[in-house]
């Protein structure tokens, strides 16, 4: 079983330390992830206010949480590709890899 430190994943994710396409997906969902509130807004003013509010309500955190565990995914698959990258992974505690019961 393999568990990731989130929070350690999105700050790996968004460093020069995984390949470029990695790099891209992670900063294209990220983007859209914050441009959701925003875009959210605009909608509450230029549309209808409520559909602004459940945009901002269920959308954007949504995208949150997936932009966090798609990091989190990216940083399995390349641990698996590059074994210097999974030592680095597990030395700094972004991976810890455990026995599945």
């Amino acid at each position: 079983m393999v568990d990731v430190d989130r929070s350690k994943a999105f700050s790996v994710a968004g460093s020069k330390l995984l390949p470029k396409h990695y790099q891209v997906a992670h900063r294209f969902w990220s983007w859209v992830w914050l441009l959701t509130v925003p875009a959210a807004i605009a909608v509450m003013f230029l549309y209808k206010w409520w559909v602004g509010l459940l945009a901002l309500l269920f959308v954007t955190p949504t995208l949150s949480r997936a932009t966090k565990r798609s990091a989190m995914q990216f940083m399995i698959d390349y641990a698996l590709e590059n074994p210097k990258f999974y030592r680095f992974a597990v030395d700094q505690g972004v991976i810890r890899a455990r026995p599945k019961l």
